[in-house]
């Protein structure tokens, strides 16, 4: 029989960064405008630079004319960059577990051969079986593990999806509100979000890169 080992979660190798300065552009965010922005809505594991890198691409494609067009802006930015996390946390909620259980086998593997010890403190030795069938217990890494694990955590996923379609929304309903305001205002900060996307998914750098 196979013993759990201890507990271990690894997040995808990615290790947490300390919070950057912001690095915002005075040349290109009015200094007023960038206090009232404040700092990057960026967690530990996401790149700061990388956040006001995106900004700085969106106010050069739009130039914002007074600080209603600049708050607009920062809530498309804003919600561009949580539309990303999301997508990213959906893949994420598989991998997390499938890296937790994976360590898992891999100590099973380790400590095949160990004694099995009950709630009781009786220790009863492996048969060579099921020492052969621990040491050969394959990592969950085929695409119908994949299917298990995505519908082990379908509540959370369908969350998220909620919370992605809400995000959308919003970024779509605040675009809307700039067309009507100023024309063709909407139509490039749209462009320019999209555009952030759309490269994400081609060439995601939201996070940190996996450690190998």
């Amino acid at each position: 029989m196979c013993r759990n080992g201890p507990k271990q979660t690894r997040v995808l190798g990615i290790k947490a960064m300390p919070k950057k300065t912001s690095k915002r552009n005075d040349f290109l965010i009015p200094k007023d405008i960038a206090a009232l922005f404040g700092h990057a809505p960026t967690l530990k594991t996401e790149d700061e630079e990388i956040y006001w890198n995106c900004m700085e691409r969106v106010v050069k494609c739009v130039e914002p004319q007074d600080i209603i067009e600049w708050l607009w802006l920062k809530d498309v930015v804003d919600l561009s960059w949580e539309i990303l996390r999301l997508r990213r946390l959906k893949i994420d909620l598989v991998e997390i577990d499938r890296e937790d259980q994976n360590a898992t086998i891999e100590w099973e593997r380790e400590h095949a051969d160990e004694p099995y010890v009950d709630l009781l403190g009786r220790s009863t030795p492996p048969t060579p079986a099921q020492i052969e069938a621990c040491k050969n217990k394959p990592l969950l890494d085929t695409q119908t593990d994949s299917a298990k694990l995505l519908f082990k955590h379908i509540e959370e996923y369908e969350g998220i999806e909620k919370l992605l379609t809400s995000a959308e929304l919003r970024r779509d309903r605040i675009l809307r509100e700039i067309d009507l305001r100023r024309d063709h205002m909407g139509q490039r900060l749209r462009a320019a979000s999209d555009e952030l996307l759309d490269a994400q998914v081609k060439a995601p750098v939201l996070l940190q890169s996996r450690g190998v």
